[in-house]
C-alpha cells in the first residue's frame, strides 16, 4: 500500500485583481487548493508583514489572540481578511487600517462542563470582553467577529456561510478573493515567538 501524506499550500500571491485568488489550483473544485488557506501565524507574518503599518497591525493581532488565549478559547481558527490580505497600497495607495477577524471557536472548557451558564455569561460578560468590534478594534486594531462552534447545527451553518461568503466578496468590485485561516493558539510561548518575529522585520 502507498503511503500517501498531505500537502498544504503555501500562502498564495495575489492575484491580477490585487487579493488571495478563490482558488489556485485552476479547478475551483479541489478543496486542497481553495479559500479559505490555512495558514499559521509565522507565515502570516513573513507574508505580509511588509511595512510598519502592517507590522503595527501584526501586533495588535498577536495581542488579540493572547486576550482571546487568557479567556480559554484555545480550540477552533480564525478567518482573517480585509484590506489587510489585499494589495492595498497598490490598490487604493494607502495602507490597510486594520484586520477583519472572525473567531470561529469551541466554547472554553467551563462550558463544556457547565453549558448551561454560556448563554448568559455570554450576552452578559463575553461578547463584550473577547468578541465587540468597537470595543476591540481601538485596543487591538482588530474588527472582529464569532462563530460558536458548539451552537446548533442551523446556527451553525447560517454563521458560518454569512461570514465565508462576505469575506470572499471583494468591496467595491464583482471579483472573488480567498481568505485565510489560522488555527487559535494552544501555547503561550506562540505570542513572544510572533513579537519577535515582526520586531525583525519592523521596530514597533
Amino acid at each position: 500500500m502507498t503511503k500517501t501524506t498531505s500537502f498544504r499550500m503555501p500562502i498564495p500571491d495575489f492575484a491580477p485583481h490585487g487579493a488571495l485568488p478563490p482558488f489556485i489550483s485552476g479547478h475551483p473544485t479541489i478543496p486542497n487548493a481553495r479559500s479559505p488557506y490555512p495558514a499559521t501565524m509565522q507565515e502570516v507574518v513573513e507574508h505580509f508583514c511588509t511595512s510598519p503599518e502592517r507590522a503595527k497591525l501584526l501586533k495588535g493581532f498577536n495581542e488579540y489572540r493572547k486576550h482571546l488565549h487568557t479567556g480559554g478559547f484555545v480550540s477552533g481558527s480564525q478567518w482573517i481578511d480585509g484590506s489587510f490580505i489585499e494589495n492595498v497600497e497598490a490598490l487604493r495607495n494607502r495602507s490597510p487600517n486594520d484586520i477583519d477577524v472572525v473567531t470561529l471557536f469551541n466554547r472554553p472548557l467551563k462550558y463544556q462542563s457547565q453549558p448551561n451558564s454560556w448563554s448568559l455569561d455570554y450576552a452578559n460578560q463575553i461578547h463584550a470582553t473577547f468578541f465587540d468590534a468597537a470595543k476591540m478594534k481601538p485596543v487591538y486594531h482588530c474588527d472582529t467577529y464569532a462563530v460558536d462552534l458548539d451552537a446548533g447545527s442551523r446556527s451553525l451553518v447560517r454563521n458560518t456561510t454569512y461570514w465565508f461568503g462576505l469575506f470572499s466578496d471583494m468591496r467595491g468590485s464583482d471579483a472573488k478573493k480567498g481568505i485565510l485561516e489560522i488555527p487559535l493558539a494552544v501555547d503561550p510561548m506562540e505570542f513572544a515567538a510572533i513579537d519577535q518575529a515582526i520586531g525583525i522585520k519592523f521596530n514597533v
